[in-house]
């Protein structure tokens, strides 16, 4: 069993992925909205909550369950997702009698929105502004090498890219891209993989 390993973590150290350092982690979404109304005004305080939520949905549902994500915006008021957002930008605005559009760009608020996420009991992953974009997973292998190898595959016909930090016997810690964590852990689940979370670190096995 020890030649097992000696094995695999020689086999592991060759599969150490150079990645480049990342900058901060900046949420931030846009979207095109039109917009009718029975006034102007009214059409584009409409066309601004349509794509805060909008935003929030798309820029979120990576770093949290999609599915209690779109419930609780949905069942949100406008006035309280209007505090998840940091800053706003519009641009291409065009006005009628009773119609606005526009693209309309915003920044989210890191803290604010996993304290909200928080307190609505939302497993969520969203990263510190000042964090990298990455996460920590720990593995057990149970059966070496092919394990191992399975577990390549998946990442590889999943399109994710995981980077081994360190191997130790049986077990491994890796990194991997943030806004990928939701798609990871539905890959390796339908492969048999179980998985948990802990205190944001990702661990694995099976």
């Amino acid at each position: 069993m020890k030649s097992i390993f000696k094995i695999f973590a020689v086999f592991g150290c060759c599969l150490v992925l150079n990645t480049p350092n990342v900058m901060a982690v900046v949420l931030q979404g846009a979207v095109s909205v039109n917009q009718s109304s029975d006034t102007a005004a009214d059409a584009k305080v409409k066309a601004i909550n349509s794509a805060r939520r909008q935003i929030l949905i798309s820029v979120l549902s990576k770093y949290a369950d999609s599915d209690a994500l779109q419930k609780l915006v949905k069942d949100s008021t406008s006035d309280e997702l209007m505090g998840l957002i940091s800053s706003s930008s519009v641009s291409n605005e065009q006005i009628s009698a009773d119609t606005y559009s526009a693209k309309i760009s915003m920044d989210i608020d890191n803290e604010a929105v996993k304290k909200w996420l928080d307190e609505h009991e939302i497993q969520n992953w969203v990263p510190n502004k000042e964090s990298a974009e990455r996460f920590s997973v720990f593995i057990v292998i149970q059966n070496g090498i092919p394990d191992w190898a399975e577990l390549k595959r998946i990442t590889r016909e999943a399109g994710i890219e995981i980077e081994t930090k360190t191997m130790q016997g049986n077990q491994i810690t890796a990194k991997m891209p943030l806004n990928y964590r939701t798609k990871f852990t539905a890959a390796i689940r339908e492969n048999g993989w179980k998985y948990a979370d802990n205190n944001g670190i990702l661990q694995i096995w099976k």
